[in-house]
């Protein structure tokens, strides 16, 4: 019975060890990030944690089962394209609502918002960081078209066409980023070797972050958006 006894305590000694083996230490930066705007705060709320985790699994993870740096590289270069072209197009949209107003001698002034809201936004990977930018930036433009609306020169049926278009391109961005992801990882599967020790390490990683979800099956860019939508649609008529 002693024996017995000592092997149990053996095997929990062990399975102790194992689980302690999964608590990594993951870094990660707060960053404060204060939004004025009704449609940045949502695509904040819709989409940033998960697109966040996303990120960090792109980032982190899959470079440590991808054994060919080229299609890390194709993986990496579709998601900056992605951001590149969101934020080039929401620059030039600002600087659009800046030129009529010059162009028509009409001063753009600040406003005040009445419910501006503060968030501490946790930053896994740089990446994360940079799909921050893309909603501050998202932001300053809907602030851009408030004030050209209070200006006069813009009409209510534009500017609500204006914030529903942006805040859908930027909940779409964060949609196709997770699928990019996704399919990545599907990818490896598939090629990966089922006895390499590197796909226990990098589940391992995934796992031990609880902030982080491990990579799920893909949901279809459609039903995320309907989904965000149908949020977007509720809050709007909350605000109406």
């Amino acid at each position: 019975m002693a024996s017995n006894a000592a092997v149990k305590g053996d095997v929990k000694t062990t399975k102790a060890a194992t689980k302690r083996k999964t608590d990594f230490s993951n870094p990660y930066v707060l960053k404060l990030v204060k939004l004025s705007t009704t449609p940045a705060q949502m695509v904040y709320e819709i989409t940033f944690d998960e697109c966040s985790g996303a990120l960090r699994n792109l980032s982190s993870v899959l470079p440590t089962l991808v054994k060919n740096q080229t299609e890390m590289m194709t993986v990496n270069g579709a998601v900056d394209h992605l951001f590149n072209n969101l934020l080039a197009d929401l620059r030039k949209e600002s600087e659009r609502i800046k030129k009529i107003a010059e162009d028509n001698g009409i001063e753009i002034g600040k406003l005040h918002y009445t419910s501006v809201q503060e968030m501490q936004a946790k930053l896994t990977c740089n990446k994360a960081g940079q799909f921050l930018t893309v909603i501050s930036e998202l932001d300053d433009l809907i602030c851009l078209v408030h004030s050209a609306w209070f200006a006069g020169f813009i009409a209510d049926d534009v500017k609500s066409s204006l914030e529903r278009q942006w805040r859908r391109k930027a909940v779409g961005v964060a949609a196709e980023i997770k699928n990019i992801t996704n399919r990545a990882f599907r990818a490896n599967s598939k090629n990966s070797d089922p006895y390499d020790t590197q796909t226990d390490t990098a589940d391992k990683v995934v796992a031990s972050d609880t902030t982080t979800d491990k990579p799920k099956r893909a949901k279809s860019k459609s039903n995320t958006i309907e989904a965000a939508a149908s949020k977007v649609e509720m809050a709007e008529a909350v605000v109406s």
